[in-house]
């Protein structure tokens, strides 16, 4: 006998299979993640880079996150063409990801968007594109390679401008594909039952206007369903980094170029630093530097994603009765890691803060949780709904034959849900949580020693000129990273 959702039992079947091959001994995403992490915690920074390296080269949508994470570990090691290889082919599937929405792109499963976020390909958006231009920047720099540092800064700086439509452009692609898909997963799975999927914007408003279910949201991923991640209410200052305005303003400054509208947005970007307050009244001022040297430190390691599930309200759900017992979100939330040092200082003069990584990563987060909270709650609203009717349908059928079919596709919907949900715990986990910033002028000897709470932890000497200096340490157990550009 046919019975009606075998085709769809047997994908059932499959991915349990799939899964149970997993807990056999296959590494899962995760897991090559966490080893990356102790390793660039460590310090064992040419060991990282080999298994990122290797999935890259598979393809896949996680090819772009293993590709920077590959990267960072080659520029860490010191590595610098190796890294700039790899940034480079990171930007080949930025590039792909610029002309469409990562959300508009074919997925790695059917129905995609009414499983989880992480079926689509990475996106690499945000302080992703801005970070891998400034890497590039530093690498070229360092290699003497003025003009291609040039352009990757300019590249920088037009990322950083095009943040706020990138983020646009995501979120209406996600609405659109949610409505198109959630319709036609209900139609598809609903074995000739009538679903409505307006419901599951129904229960967003629900959830949004619901005071306790803000609350809940709240304490557990610091984000407020009232203001957090709303684009028309940020200000320049809520997303763009200052630290990237601050190099491509010095680079031109040294190169001869005008770079006081960068110098100027850094200043105004943080104004709490000295150091990027002083450079612009320098500029102004018509100072040419001489024998200046500029000192940044990207300081620990962005905030992590970790899955974590909240439930859903029963009352917030348009199918609430005796049919649903239980109904689950699964979002990811930040876990924010270590300083590698508290206080930075050069010749004794403390540094500053010229950007909060965190800070920025957390506006993006925000962002995106208000688009994955909608489309996780309208997920979970279609598959209660669909359980719902089917189980209904049962109920009242006398045929035994059809009644066990349609029982069986109703637990068929339960544990494809089930067994495919999951947050998107993606991301690039080698950004810094921070950079610092000083100025000096260079000793008579060339020697500059860079103090972390109390010990020097970088001692260099600079050649005559001008010398822009960047300085990454991950952790607090890991080794200094240095490179650095100098102006003949």
């Amino acid at each position: 006998m046919n019975f009606p959702g075998c085709a769809f039992r047997a994908s059932v079947v499959a991915a349990l299979a799939a899964a149970a091959l997993s807990l056999a001994g296959c590494r899962t995403v995760n897991d090559v993640i966490v080893d990356y992490r102790a390793n660039i915690s460590a310090g064992r920074y040419a060991e990282a880079a080999v298994e990122p390296s290797e999935l890259a080269a598979e393809g896949g949508g996680d090819a772009l996150m293993w590709r920077l994470m590959a990267a960072s570990a080659h520029d860490l090691a010191g590595e610098t063409d190796a890294a700039i290889a790899e940034f480079d082919l990171a930007e080949d599937r930025m590039i792909e990801n610029d002309h469409t929405s990562v959300f508009s792109q074919t997925a790695d499963a059917a129905y995609a968007m009414m499983l989880n976020d992480k079926y689509f390909p990475y996106d690499g958006g945000g302080q992703d594109r801005i970070f891998t231009c400034i890497y590039k920047a530093v690498g070229y720099g360092a290699k003497n390679d003025f003009a291609a540092a040039r352009t990757e800064l300019n590249r920088a700086a037009q990322h950083q401008e095009n943040w706020l439509w990138e983020r646009r452009k995501n979120l209406a692609a996600a609405e659109e594909r949610l409505d198109k898909e959630s319709a036609q997963y209900a139609r598809d799975k609903g074995e000739g039952q009538n679903v409505d999927v307006g419901q599951g914007k129904v229960a967003v408003q629900n959830a949004m206007k619901d005071g306790s279910f803000r609350t809940t949201v709240k304490e557990a991923f610091g984000f407020d369903i009232f203001t957090s991640g709303v684009l028309d209410q940020l200000k320049p200052a809520d997303y763009q980094n200052p630290y990237v305005a601050h190099v491509c303003g010095v680079f031109r400054w040294l190169s001869g170029d005008d770079g006081r509208g960068f110098l100027k947005d850094a200043a105004a970007l943080r104004p709490a630093n000295g150091f990027a307050r002083g450079d612009l009244e320098a500029c102004d001022a018509g100072v040419k530097p001489q024998d200046w040297v500029w000192v940044y430190v990207e300081d620990g390691l962005c905030p992590e994603r970790e899955q974590w599930r909240i439930d859903l309200p029963l009352l917030l759900i348009p199918y609430a009765g005796r049919y649903v017992k239980y109904a689950g979100l699964c979002l990811p939330r930040l876990l924010v890691r270590p300083y590698a040092a508290a206080a930075w200082s050069i010749g004794g003069v403390p540094m500053e803060v010229i950007a909060d990584v965190d800070a920025l990563t957390k506006i993006e987060y925000d962002v995106y949780m208000r688009g994955a909270i909608a489309r996780e709650i309208t997920r979970t609203v279609i598959d209660v709904g669909l359980q719902v009717a089917i189980g209904v349908t049962a109920e009242h059928t006398r045929d035994d034959n059809t009644r066990i079919a349609l029982i069986a596709s109703q637990y068929a919907v339960a544990a494809y849900s089930a067994l495919r949900r999951g947050a998107d715990t993606r991301c690039w986990p080698t950004l810094p949580k921070r950079v610092f910033l000083a100025r000096m002028q260079r000793p008579a000897d060339g020697i500059v020693s860079i103090n972390a709470d109390g010990i020097d932890v970088v001692h260099l000497e600079l050649k005559p000129g001008n010398s822009m200096v960047f300085v990454r340490k991950p952790a607090a157990t890991a080794a200094a990273s240095v490179k650095v550009v100098t102006w003949p």
